[in-house]
């Protein structure tokens, strides 16, 4: 008989289902529709974001160009309000190669530090431990250098390794050891790095 039923029972069912129901249903549809603005928010506030830390980093540029000490309050300004972003690591390692070759070494390892502390990127963190053994190394840091070259890099990564281990074994006086190391950069580098590297072994001789 519960095929034939009246309307009228159909709809005072569906009113006593919509009493016991309801609540849940219109919280469901609420959730809803507050996820897909919650994602248009975000999605919004990224783009945002995104384009803020770009104008920045355009000023970075542009500054450092005539001097890197005019970049700085930029370079800061990304850093502070933008960290999340890859702009902020860009800007820092940067102005950290800039410190470098002007021979400003506490500077340059100020900024990569801040890298390897705030970067959300691995290729960052990696690549600014790299640079900051490099740094550490020109200020007879040796120690600490070799530490930093201990850790686990990506195989990507392993014919800078190698060549700072060579480095780091030239700055120890093990030119064995430096030999080595070099000649194990040379199979995996490309290029002028490859040449360099071969110039520095070639420094070394052939031992005995």
């Amino acid at each position: 008989m519960s095929d034939y039923k009246t309307d009228d029972e159909k709809v005072e069912e569906l009113k006593a289902w919509w009493k016991e129901n309801g609540t849940s249903v219109i919280a469901g549809i609420a959730l809803a529709i507050g996820g897909l603005f919650g994602w248009q928010y975000w999605k919004d506030y990224q783009e945002t974001t995104a384009a803020e830390a770009s104008a920045l980093y355009a000023k970075v540029e542009k500054a450092s160009e005539t001097s890197l000490e005019q970049a700085q309050t930029d370079i800061q300004a990304l850093q502070s309000g933008y960290a999340s972003t890859p702009y902020a690591a860009i800007a820092s390692m940067k102005a950290a190669q800039q410190y470098a070759e002007k021979g400003e070494y506490e500077p340059a390892a100020t900024a990569l530090r801040w890298v390897i502390d705030n970067s959300k990127e691995a290729d960052f963190k990696h690549l600014a431990n790299i640079r900051l053994a490099r740094v550490l190394l020109a200020m007879k840091k040796v120690d600490e250098a070799q530490t930093l070259i201990t850790q686990t890099y990506p195989e990507a990564y392993q014919a800078l390794i190698d060549e700072l281990k060579g480095d780091i074994y030239v700055a120890q006086n093990k030119p064995t050891d430096a030999r080595a190391a070099y000649d194990k950069a040379m199979l995996g580098a490309a290029g002028s790095s490859s040449e360099l590297i071969k110039l520095k072994r070639d420094n070394l001789g052939e031992g005995t």
